[in-house]
């Protein structure tokens, strides 16, 4: 029998083109840092592979002009391997982006870390670097998502306690002869505090179209063939929404029982005429109807437009003819 072992040196090249780690071993031949090998994993991390890139500088594959999130990365890794050399210990990168291309050919953010570690000699002398890529985008991605659905946890408390804020001020400043009267009055201004929660869902609270909000609350009230929007596209900001909802729903429920929809023969027509320089008028036209003489007295209705048209950075003025109410409503968009 053979004295001689049976067992082997392991294949160290075999162990570094099997990895699943992306692996590059890089020449310490500055500033050109030549790939002198690239494991299938990193090659098919960047779509490309090891032989298009064995041989090559690592700074090369960028390009003479790269875009400027690629001349980023290029300039980090250079900035990583100085350190590497001049303190001959592993460096991290930092997490950074850069865009490979899919299988269809297009480009797809991926995000990147590295840890690159010195080879050192019996001398101490750096001979090698070893470049251990990650792909951590799921990571990023991650902590995208947690970061968004903590900012929409907050934003939900602030707007809940905000209209928990007005539905209280409601309800302690509304008056009505009865109890029954109360009870219709809050329970129309709270379901207009929903049908505005609603219309900014709809376009995930990034604001609301004024027709629709303004079509919301007449519609809760009056027939369709009672009234007539006209006005252009306009998108108001998400703090505006409630505010609008809230005097379209009193304005309306001033003309079902005191004005032109009140009556048969009433008519009411609301126009916005195209928004000029940040600011935005809201005409509100009653007619057919006659009689109308001003309130003797402003109700909660009343100051609540007038506080709401501040809030906005606007005005609310009334002309009250005989044939019916004509309102105009100015607020700044911007």
């Amino acid at each position: 029998m053979s004295d001689e072992p049976t067992s082997s040196a392991p294949d160290f090249r075999a162990v570094f083109d099997a990895s699943p780690q992306p692996l590059l071993l890089i020449a310490v031949d500055a500033p050109r840092f030549t790939m002198l090998a690239v494991n299938a994993a990193h090659a098919l991390a960047f779509a490309t592979t090891p032989e298009a890139l064995t041989g090559y500088g690592v700074l090369e594959v960028f390009g003479e002009s790269p875009e400027p999130e690629a001349a980023e990365f290029r300039d980090a890794i250079r900035t990583s391997f100085e350190r590497v050399l001049a303190s001959r210990a592993a460096d991290s990168m930092a997490i950074r982006p850069y865009a490979v291309p899919n299988a269809e050919g297009a480009s797809v953010e991926r995000y990147w870390s590295a840890i690159n570690s010195p080879m050192v000699d019996a001398d101490g002398t750096v001979t090698h670097i070893v470049s251990a890529v990650q792909d951590v985008t799921g990571e990023v991605m991650e902590r995208r998502s947690e970061d968004a659905r903590t900012l929409l946890m907050r934003e939900v408390d602030h707007r809940a306690r905000n209209a928990l804020t007005i539905v209280q001020s409601i309800v302690r400043l509304t008056t009505a002869s009865s109890l029954d009267d109360f009870r219709d009055v809050v329970d129309g201004r709270v379901a207009t505090l929903a049908r505005a929660q609603t219309s900014l869902a709809a376009r995930r609270w990034e604001g609301a179209w004024l027709g629709d909000v303004i079509e919301a609350e007449l519609g809760s009230l009056a027939e369709p063939d009672r009234y007539r929007l006209t006005g252009p596209r306009v998108l108001l900001p998400v703090e505006h929404v409630q505010a609008v909802s809230m005097v379209a729903h009193e304005l309306a429920t001033n003309a079902v029982k005191y004005g032109s929809l009140s009556a048969t023969s009433g008519t009411l027509n609301v126009n916005w005429p195209d928004k000029r320089e940040g600011h935005l008028r809201i005409e509100w036209v009653e007619g057919g109807i006659e009689g109308v003489k001003p309130p003797q007295r402003q109700g909660f209705g009343s100051h609540l437009i007038a506080q709401l048209a501040r809030q906005l950075g606007g005005e609310v003025t009334y002309d009250w003819q005989p044939t019916g109410l004509h309102a105009e409503f100015k607020l700044k968009l911007g």
